[in-house]
């Protein structure tokens, strides 16, 4: 087997839990910030062309449909999709994508 190659620089993850908390409790924030966003933002910043998507839900039952229709309306094109049923959520998105 071939190394393509190594990463260079400080691990995120520390080597125990507590070495975990200690670098947590020294660099993170404890400001309460708002950090939501929109559907909009959210398809925008995290789903690009060509990308996989694996999305949930049972059939037409909680399945999040405003996202599919988010990709669509982005017109986001490419993606390989893993879901648990297809019923319609996912032929919408196959539609305008041929």
């Amino acid at each position: 087997m071939d190394i393509i190659a190594e990463g260079l620089g400080e691990l995120f993850q520390k080597t125990t839990p507590d070495e975990f908390r200690e670098w947590t409790r020294k660099n993170k924030s404890r400001a309460l910030i708002d950090k939501r966003i929109t559907l909009r933002e959210a398809i925008s910043c995290f789903i690009k062309d060509g990308k996989y998507l694996a999305i949930g839900g049972f059939g037409h039952v909680r399945f999040p449909m405003v996202v599919i229709y988010e990709i669509v309306r982005q017109r986001i094109r490419n993606l390989s999709v893993a879901s648990h049923t297809a019923v319609h959520d996912l032929s919408i998105y196959a539609s305008i994508n041929g």
